[in-house]
């Protein structure tokens, strides 16, 4: 009976080898497959994810077009694409509180579950993003704070070098008058 397993075994490990060949391997080096199409968060992923590779005029021109298309067609689906541009596009099209505006005014029950999860994820992102910059400029106050003091210090102890020289130059000619 033991026998008999061995060959149902390998068997069914050649099987599941089989099957298991025909997924694709991700590296991270690249950037994360996009399924195209459809409509709601894969549309609206497959759009952004479109504009990775353009160049700050292609992005500028697109985030016209996309802006245009949101100001004559108001739809959830023109909102939350022109959204997640200004959220997690490139650099020269961001603009994180015009992105938060615009998630604000989305109407969750127009959206699917899986719609109102993206919608909740971004405006987690924007606030996390947002309380990163207050802390980077409360550090960049701190940090100019600290300079300006040193700068302060230095100054200080500049002066008080200057004085020692003068001191110890008067001392000097009244040393060497006493050792004649």
């Amino acid at each position: 009976m033991t026998v008999m397993r061995y060959p149902a075994l390998f068997a069914l490990s050649v099987l599941i080898l089989t099957a298991c060949s025909e997924l694709q391997t991700y590296s991270r080096t690249e950037l994360a497959p996009v399924i195209y199409g459809g409509q709601g968060v894969n549309y609206w992923l497959a759009e952004l994810h479109g504009t990775r590779t353009m160049t700050p005029e292609q992005l500028q021109q697109t985030l016209d077009a996309w802006e245009q298309e949101f100001s004559t067609d108001t739809t959830v689906t023109n909102r939350v694409r022109l959204a997640l541009l200004l959220a997690v596009g490139n650099e020269p099209v961001r603009d994180r509180k015009r992105a938060r505006k615009l998630l604000d005014a989305v109407d969750p029950d127009l959206l699917k579950e899986n719609e109102q999860e993206i919608v909740v994820i971004l405006k987690q992102f924007l606030d996390q993003q947002s309380a990163n910059k207050q802390k980077i400029n409360i550090l960049w106050e701190q940090v100019t704070e600290q300079s300006r003091r040193i700068e302060e210090l230095e100054q200080q102890q500049k002066a008080l070098t200057t004085i020692e020289q003068n001191i110890q130059q008067r001392e000097k000619p009244a040393g060497t008058e006493n050792g004649n």
